[in-house]
């Protein structure tokens, strides 16, 4: 991070000519209420239309049930605990608490499939426990009131979705080979300023802008950027089709190479040298998620 922003020229705050903006964002564990959400989407001027889906009860009842939890009995022994779900129907979600003797060795010693029960009845809304033991009554009550929380509230995972499909929308070309500090062009300022306005009304949440100075050292280096975006994304949809990942998995690769053809219109006016190599990866990504479909069709 420290390198780029060395290597980068600012802009003081309305002047000069910026090409376009580097920005960050995080975001810590968090939660929050549907309502809030959305208000802060509004006043933030993104929109209510970035709300996520609504919480599904089965969802947060799974969330709620997702954590494992160990236990040393004695040296060298240890119990496992962690739900499984046993039942899924129109009328209920039924997600048993195992529990699993083990060995330094990870060699299963003893297993118990009910300890403990969590029963979520989909009509009602309401949530039936049982339980063997005190650990299995620790456990599962735990569970219940988690529920309780993750039904009522959106957490930091849903978050920065909404925060990365927004981003999404602004061309955005990651300047850094582990993510983290993206590119922005210029044109997309005032949505930049409304995303920033928005993570940092979160609770847990900061974000930064620094505009680029148009200049040749920086369009070089975005087109550096922005043919090794090209590249990688090449390589996954390619790499996606011969491993023959999942439907799901493949589909979402798909569509992030469909807004990097997509995008590089907005790059056509900053990007310097000769245009034909990177219209040459763009024509055969664009031919790539071609295929790719076409396949997942038959």
């Amino acid at each position: 991070m420290n390198s780029i922003l060395k290597n980068a020229v600012v802009v003081p705050a309305g002047q000069g000519d910026a090409i376009g903006f580097l920005t960050w964002n995080s975001l810590s564990n968090m939660l929050i209420t549907p309502d809030d959400l959305k208000q802060k989407l509004i006043d933030s001027g993104l929109g209510e239309g970035w709300m996520p889906n609504a919480i599904r009860l089965p969802d947060a009842f799974r969330r709620a049930t997702s954590e494992k939890f160990k236990r040393e009995m004695s040296p060298g022994v240890y119990e496992n605990y962690m739900f499984r779900e046993v039942a899924s129907t129109s009328s209920f979600v039924q997600r048993n608490l195992v529990c699993e003797t083990v060995d330094t060795k990870g060699r299963r010693l003893n297993y118990i499939p009910d300890v403990g029960s969590l029963v979520l009845d989909r009509k009602t809304e309401k949530v039936d426990a049982s339980y063997i033991s005190s650990m299995a009554q620790q456990l599962v009550s735990n569970a219940a009131l988690q529920f309780d929380i993750f039904r009522n509230n959106y957490g930091s995972t849903t978050l920065r979705t909404v925060i990365t499909n927004a981003l999404k929308s602004m061309s955005p070309t990651p300047v850094r080979p582990s993510g983290g500090v993206y590119f922005v062009p210029a044109q997309f300022d005032g949505n930049l300023d409304a995303l920033i306005r928005f993570i940092v009304s979160l609770e847990k949440g900061e974000a930064e802008k620094v505009p680029v100075m148009n200049t040749l050292d920086m369009k070089n280096m975005v087109t550096r950027k922005l043919m090794d975006h090209l590249r990688s994304t090449l390589a996954a949809c390619e790499n996606g089709v011969e491993n023959q990942l999942k439907k799901n998995d493949l589909k979402a690769i798909l569509e992030d190479a469909k807004n990097v053809v997509s995008n590089f219109k907005d790059y056509e006016s900053i990007v310097t040298g000769n245009l034909q190599e990177m219209e040459a990866y763009v024509a055969l990504i664009r031919k790539r998620v071609a295929e790719a479909l076409a396949n997942m069709a038959d």
